[in-house]
């Protein structure tokens, strides 16, 4: 196990942003929603990683984060498998906005698997496409070394994501990536990790929304049941991202997290993201 404060340290130092673009090789071409910040950090932490467990990527759409932990993870010298978790569906509109080289589809709910398979053929033999719904997924592979979530888009989801991964991550080792943590239309991802703050230690926000924390303790039965969010009143919800607020302090504004509550207030009973945004747009 490392020391809690050199693992801090080598955070803050934000390696990450000193890795040339070049050394992502063939990932450097896999289209993404990913931010140059977090295309780079991706990269770097699947080359730091510490053990030999699984790499978790929750919400992959066309593979771009999976390429670059994928990068990363084959330079690193341990051995390592890659599993992905999508629908591997998209819209149009999604389609076009990030695959504008690819050939549009003639309806909406394509079918990406084609496409993805194609970006992470480089690492073929290293990774396993999971296609579903990941609501409907359990975890049964073992510790976890990485797990990346951009798929908690609800908070029933983010409460099942929690119950079936957060128990394999190991302590003082595993990192837990929240992609869309500052997300303003889900509040409920930090309504659920301040309650989780004996288990997680905030390491680096990475821009635009995405936190990282480290596993400090075995996420346990008893944890997860304190930490759930699906039945939460918008009170409850608001009293836990107030909490989450201070929590981060130092490390995150308080902005995102006043954004947060703005939406909790102007939308009562929601606990979609999509809901959210589109009673917002």
């Amino acid at each position: 196990m490392q020391d809690v404060s050199k693992i801090l340290a080598e955070f803050a130092a934000r390696p990450w942003m000193s890795v040339p673009e070049v050394d992502l090789g063939p990932a450097a071409r896999v289209p993404t929603m990913l931010t140059p910040e977090e295309r780079l950090f991706y990269h770097w932490l699947g080359r730091r990683v510490q053990g030999e467990g699984a790499t978790v990527d929750l919400g992959a759409y066309a593979g771009g984060s999976a390429a670059r932990l994928l990068s990363g993870l084959a330079l690193s010298g341990r051995r390592f498998h890659v599993h992905s978790y999508d629908r591997f569906r998209s819209s149009r509109a999604f389609w076009a906005r990030f695959m504008p080289d690819e050939p549009l589809p003639e309806a909406d709910d394509a079918d990406l698997l084609p496409v993805v398979r194609r970006h992470l053929a480089p690492w073929l033999g290293q990774v396993t496409l999971h296609v579903g719904d990941i609501g409907e997924k359990q975890w049964t592979g073992g510790p976890i070394e990485i797990l990346s979530v951009d798929a908690a888009k609800g908070a029933v989801l983010a409460d099942h994501i929690a119950e079936q991964f957060f128990p394999a991550l190991v302590p003082g080792r595993s990192i837990l990536v929240q992609q869309d943590y500052l997300m303003s239309v889900q509040p409920w991802l930090s309504a659920q990790m301040v309650r989780l703050r004996d288990c997680f230690l905030p390491l680096a926000h990475v821009p635009k929304v995405g936190l990282a924390f480290l596993t400090v303790a075995p996420v346990t039965e008893a944890a997860l049941t304190a930490a759930k969010v699906g039945d939460l009143t918008d009170g409850k919800l608001m009293g836990r991202v107030r909490e989450a607020a201070a929590w981060h302090e130092g490390m995150v504004p308080r902005g995102p997290f006043k954004a947060m509550l703005e939406q909790i207030k102007a939308h009562p009973g929601i606990r979609l993201g999509w809901q959210m945004r589109q009673a917002r747009g």
